[in-house]
Parts: C-alpha cells; structure tokens; sequence
C-alpha cells in the first residue's frame, strides 16, 4: 500500500511504500519546525519518492548541525520532507500533515532532540528514517 501527499501547490509531491499506517507523527520543537507547523512520520525498512514538478521552486533548507536537508516549496513555503545522507544513502522522513492517509495519524508527539549529537542524530536516522528515497524533477 502506498500513503501519497504533497505541498498546497502541487509542486513537491510523495508516495510513501509502507504497510504500517497506524504511526505517531513527531513533532520536532525547534524554531524551524515548529513554524512551518512540521510533524514527522517515518518507518524503518520502507521508502519514499519524492517528484518536484518545477525544480525552481524546490527549496533545500538546512538548519542546527546542517546534517538534515528540509525540502519545501518555495511557492507556497510547505516543508514536505527531510534527508540526510549517511554514508552514501540517502534517508528520511514525510512531514504527515501534507500526506493523505485514509486511516489517519495519531496525534503528533512533541519532541526535542537539540540534546543530541551529530552522530546521535545520524544513528537515530539510520535506525528509523525511510530508506531508501529517491526524488526525481
């Protein structure tokens, strides 16, 4: 089964492949996050593709360590997805409120990871994010 979303304009969408509907968004408390109203879903073991339909409106933000890469549209300011790349794979994780999932999420989880290292980070993507993702324009 596949969970689709995209940005208000279309410009950035996702097809999610996991069978696991039933997950708890996470809502990251930093300044970034938080404003752009961002809660996370991800699955080990599954993957993502992203495609961007005006590659001039893809806008790559990183924030803290610079270890992520927050993908928004720049046309309607929609965050929709992060990466990181560890070792030469590409990881990552689906903002949920811009994915349609007929079964809905849970409420999200309000967390705080500015605790962590770089390599906590890292280890922590690696074990949990989506894997692998690709994304095309």
């Amino acid at each position: 089964m596949t969970i689709s979303g995209s940005c208000e304009c279309n410009n950035i969408k996702v097809i999610w492949h996991t069978i696991d509907h039933s997950l708890v968004p996470r809502a990251c408390q930093c300044e970034y996050c938080s404003s752009k109203d961002a809660a996370y879903v991800t699955k080990s073991g599954t993957k993502f593709e992203a495609i961007i339909q005006n590659e001039n409106l893809h806008k790559q933000v990183q924030h803290g360590s610079r270890s992520a890469v927050f993908h928004e549209c720049a046309n309607c300011g929609q965050v929709i997805f992060v990466t990181s790349e560890i070792d030469g794979e590409l990881y990552g994780a689906l903002n949920a409120r811009h994915l349609t999932n007929k079964f809905g999420f849970a409420e999200p989880v309000e967390l705080n990871y500015s605790y962590q290292s770089l390599e906590q980070k890292r280890d922590r993507w690696r074990q949990n994010w989506c894997h692998p993702v690709l994304i095309t324009s």
